[in-house]
């Protein structure tokens, strides 16, 4: 529920810090290299609705225990949380899993208990790309804070990476909230490449003045992503009448809302994802222990 939500760091906090700039630019940076020229896999990954199926695919897994039946990743059940979070119909959810099976991202077997039901899975392809991802949204965080910082996720470590998912599920109410509050976000996420196209804007008008004439160009942006220049220039088009940009031929430029409302949604993260480290580390720690007491027992009946 959301109201158990108590964020230790808040995004009041990680704006006002000295070091806030610096982080957002790690941001643009790790986001953009994992994204921008790869428009094979961006045409599939980069789509809010295929991004959380995917993020949802990976919690599933984490939380996958082959005793407990509610906890088996079925397609139905990840049919019903995308339905409920407002992302894609059961048939889209479909669609999309069958395109990440395609390319190798997800597998299905059948269940344990069960072999009539079959469960999905993410492939170590699809692992390595999500411990990748973690470091996108880790990196600004541990250089705001490297002391002692977030050495897991930075190192790719996969018991780290397990539990971070496993708890995330907690925080995607959370996230939810937090986004449908941020009117530049409710706006981007749920168009294709919206998201990657507003970071790739934020880069390059990173150095721009606010109120100056537009003049960095957007016709090459759809090219990085996978998506058409005509595309890109629709969806601008609707940005600049909500006030998010300002176009004059084919230059662009941010505003100072859509600048506030992007630094906002990620301070948001960060905070979120500071939450999760903390809980991982102690999901860790307590899963440390209660191996040591059973193999302390062991030894003790022999």
């Amino acid at each position: 529920m959301v109201s158990a939500i108590r964020l230790v760091l808040s995004a009041d906090e990680i704006l006002a810090h000295p070091h806030f700039r610096m982080s957002r630019d790690i941001y643009i940076r790790e986001m953009l290299d994992l994204h921008e020229n790869q428009p094979a896999d961006n045409r599939l990954l980069i789509d809010g609705g295929t991004a959380s199926i995917f993020f949802n695919v990976i919690i599933m897994d984490a939380g996958y225990r082959p005793d407990v039946r509610s906890t088996w990743p079925t397609m139905q059940l990840l049919k019903s949380r995308m339905e409920a979070l407002g992302m894609a119909s059961g048939r889209r959810t479909h669609d999309i899993v069958r395109r990440l099976i395609d390319r190798e991202y997800i597998t299905t077997f059948p269940a344990q208990r069960d072999r009539r039901s079959t469960l999905i899975a993410p492939t170590e392809k699809m692992l390595a790309h999500d411990q990748r991802s973690l470091i996108v949204y880790f990196h600004p965080l541990h250089a705001m804070f490297p002391h002692p910082g977030y050495p897991e996720p930075m190192r790719r470590d996969p018991a780290f990476h397990r539990a971070a998912r496993e708890v995330s599920v907690a925080f995607l109410a959370h996230a939810q909230q937090f986004i449908l509050a941020n009117p530049v976000i409710t706006f981007f996420l749920p168009r294709q490449a919206g998201h990657m196209i507003l970071t790739k804007l934020m880069h390059l008008c990173s150095d721009q003045d606010d109120h100056g004439v537009p003049k960095v160009s957007f016709v090459r942006i759809g090219d990085s992503f996978g998506v058409s220049r005509t595309h890109v220039r629709k969806l601008l088009r609707e940005a600049e009448s909500l006030g998010f940009v300002r176009l004059l031929g084919n230059s662009v430029a941010v505003t100072p809302a859509c600048r506030a409302g992007f630094e906002r949604f990620l301070a948001d993260t960060m905070a979120g994802n500071d939450l999760v480290y903390r809980m991982a580390m102690e999901k860790l720690v307590s899963t440390d222990a209660a191996s040591a007491q059973s193999i302390d027992a062991a030894i003790a009946g022999l």
